[in-house]
């Protein structure tokens, strides 16, 4: 006869997140799954369920995968549904929830494999409400069989034109994964979708918050809150993580007694939302281009957009109007799309938003913005321009979907001239033109390849692809040749596509360049592999550093003094060393590199060129300081979190997670070049190349 207990799930250690007494169905005495008398849905899968034929908005898994069994095991009645996991795809099916406004729980029951649920309302576009989902999270109680409850938080489904879905992906073992037992229960109180205007608005309540003028309630998206002794237990065991595995010498110092601080406030949150919210704003206390906290945070439906890119600069023609800020760089306009631009256009100023600096008004998002992340090193903030406007889906969108308003200073760019006087939208006034964003961010006002099939300036699409040609406006004789490219991730493969284009690259240049210019002022990080590869060009060969990683370093500050840190070095040279160069390096050539967003192996490979015989680096400030590897905790659903984990040690003794490599020439864009159509950083480093042609 079938049991059932509340067990610990074997994803992470002090698990059953969201053990509970809130209403499930109940067991009788013979083990069979009673349904809660109160369920406005209730399927036992004694037939399949309806298919929801897509219009392309899920990954449908083709001919059915699944299929009704009749057999003593099941939970009700005596059928389950089985899935043929091996697809890996999604199904979606209709759940009839009956007409009318409510709050509503659901519950399913799977074993075998790793089942992922959600339930999501869809409203007819004609409403204005945005789509919401509830995910389904572990609750902790499970039979002696293998059967395992999953149930959500509590979801408002409105009374409008809506449809309301099942979705459920599969993720688990060869041999399928069985469902039963799907409830839809009412329970909370229901909760009206509200208007709002400002991040915190109490209009949203304290498990909320606001996101493209409409309150969006943050509690569906995370497990239940833990309850008794399981919920301190719980902060205790994620507190060893942080204090065990948690980054280097410099973010444990600075950063780590911050996140615990604000990791003791869930020990006395009364919602899910106060709780795991708690976690998130601990996680992003950290400071790190590593480490982050995810959960699938419902978003709003899309109202607004700035199809804008920001890029820190100085604003030479407009500083009397609007003085610098004594910590932040200026905003200033990079480049713009073809819609839905609020009119702004390359070298105009963003001053504020919300009244505050930009860049201080992004660091004020850790509260509720779970995409939020930051660079290490705690003076760079190309990371927080980037993410003001451009694409939502790349992290960005921050103005259309946090801000009440911005200001500005316009600029004519056929005068070069600005107004003195800055002017204030309200972003609720922004258009939406619909459709995707058609550019993305990437710190470059403008491209300056000679290839045929150069990166296209309409679209800045750069991601995993290199660009390498001749430089643009330089004389054949001078053999001046130039790549653009943001990926590191060789993968260890030297015939891999990244590091033979880099390989490649090398090859090509010593034998035929009297000069290059890298472009990498989109650093989206990647392996180390890659980063030895580009400094092959430009040094001898040399063990430049060692890298520590999380086993190894587990609790440790790291090397307090220089001669500690030679030690550690010598130590490890042999087993862990970050090895530049290579003894077929061309000294003659002159190499420059273009630097403003970095990350990771974005930081290596700098700091493995910083130094050698005919390289200069420029850029507006050092780079993100992420000088680590990471470990991963991931729960259920999309919510977990990522830690920045382990250091490097230099050849001299020093720990670098935390220092950014700082430029040679510290070069800002110019407001003035923006408006008049150039690039600043490469127009200055052309001209360092050209005084040291090969």
């Amino acid at each position: 006869m079938r049991s059932h207990f509340l067990g610990l799930s074997a994803l992470v250690a002090a698990s059953a997140l969201g053990a509970t007494t809130a209403s499930a169905g109940t067991f009788d005495p013979t083990g069979t799954l009673i349904p809660e008398p109160t369920a406005v849905v209730a399927w036992s899968f004694a037939a399949p369920p309806l298919r929801h034929q897509s219009s392309g908005t899920t990954k449908q898994c083709g001919p059915v995968p699944f299929s009704v069994v009749t057999d003593a095991d099941a939970l009700e009645g005596d059928s389950y549904l089985h899935m043929d996991t091996a697809r890996r795809c999604e199904e979606t099916w209709p759940v009839p929830v009956p007409a009318g406004a409510g709050s509503y729980r659901a519950s399913i029951w799977f074993r075998h494999g790793v089942l992922e649920a959600r339930v999501r309302a869809d409203y007819d576009a004609a409403t204005g409400l945005p789509s919401a989902s509830a995910r389904l999270f572990p609750t902790g109680r499970a039979t002696s069989d293998g059967w395992v409850e999953l149930a959500s938080n509590e979801l408002s489904i409105h009374d409008a034109a809506r449809n309301v879905y099942l979705v459920v992906s599969d993720f688990g073992s060869l041999d399928g994964t069985d469902l039963d037992g799907f409830e839809l229960v009412p329970h909370g109180a229901y909760r009206p979708v509200a208007a709002c205007s400002t991040l915190h608005d109490a209009a949203c309540g304290d498990d909320g918050f606001c996101m493209y003028g409409q309150c969006v309630t943050g509690t569906p998206a995370v497990p239940r809150l833990p309850e008794g002794a399981l919920k301190d237990s719980l902060i205790d065991s994620f507190e060893g993580r942080l204090r065990t595995f948690f980054g280097g010498r410099y973010s444990r110092l600075h950063y780590l007694p911050d996140a615990i601080a604000i990791l003791e406030e869930a020990r006395s949150a009364t919602s899910a939302w106060a709780y795991w919210n708690a976690f998130g704003r601990a996680v992003r206390a950290l400071h790190d281009s590593h480490t982050y906290a995810f959960a699938p945070i419902p978003d709003a439906s899309w109202t607004r957009r700035l199809n804008v890119c920001f890029i820190e600069g100085e604003a030479d023609r407009t500083h009397e109007s609007w003085p610098k800020d004594p910590v932040h760089l200026d905003v200033l306009v990079s480049h713009v799309g073809t819609y839905d631009t609020a009119g702004l256009h390359p070298g105009d100023r963003l001053v504020a938003v919300d009244g505050q600096h930009p860049l201080a008004w992004v660091k004020a998002l850790t509260s509720v913005d779970w995409g939020f992340y930051s660079a290490t090193d705690p003076n760079v903030y190309a990371e927080f321009a980037e993410q003001l406007g451009g694409p939502a889906w790349a992290g960005g969108a921050l103005i259309a979907r946090f801000a009440k308003t911005l200001t500005i200073l316009r600029c004519d760019g056929a005068t070069g001239v600005c107004a003195d006087v800055p002017e204030t939208l309200d972003v609720a006034s922004l258009g939406y033109a619909g459709g995707d964003y058609d550019m993305g961010c990437d710190n470059r006002p403008a491209y300056h390849l000679v290839t045929e099939s150069p990166p296209d300036p309409s679209n800045h699409y750069v991601y995993g692809t290199f660009f390498r040609g001749a430089v643009a406006d330089t004389q054949p004789e001078e053999a001046i040749f130039g790549m653009v490219w943001d990926t590191l991730y060789g993968g260890g493969d030297p015939n891999g596509y990244v590091n033979k284009s880099i390989l490649d690259a090398n090859a090509d240049w010593k034998a035929n360049a009297r000069g290059v210019i890298l472009d990498h002022r989109a650093g989206n990080g990647g392996t180390l592999d890659a980063a030895e590869y580009v400094t092959r060009l430009v040094r001898d060969k040399f063990t430049i550093a060692v890298t520590r990683m999380p086993i190894q370093v587990g609790g440790d500050l790291g090397p307090a003094t220089a001669a500690e840190g030679v030690a550690i070095f010598q130590g490890a040279k042999s087993s862990s060393g970050y090895i530049v160069g290579d003894a077929g390096f061309d000294p003659a050539i002159p190499v420059a590199l273009l630097i403003h967003r970095d990350v990771s192996a974005s930081d290596y490979m700098p700091f493995g060129m910083k130094g050698a015989p005919n390289v200069r680096i420029f850029g507006p400030h050092a780079t993100a300081g992420a000088f680590s590897t990471f470990v991963n905790f991931e729960y259920y659903a999309g919510f977990g979190f990522q830690l920045a984990s382990g250091d490097t040690i230099a050849w001299d003794g020093r720990a670098l997670i935390g220092a950014g490599v700082e430029p040679d020439e510290v070069v800002l864009p110019k407001q003035s070049d923006l408006l008049a159509g150039k690039d600043t950083l490469h127009e200055v480093a052309l001209a360092w190349v050209r005084e040291h042609l090969k």
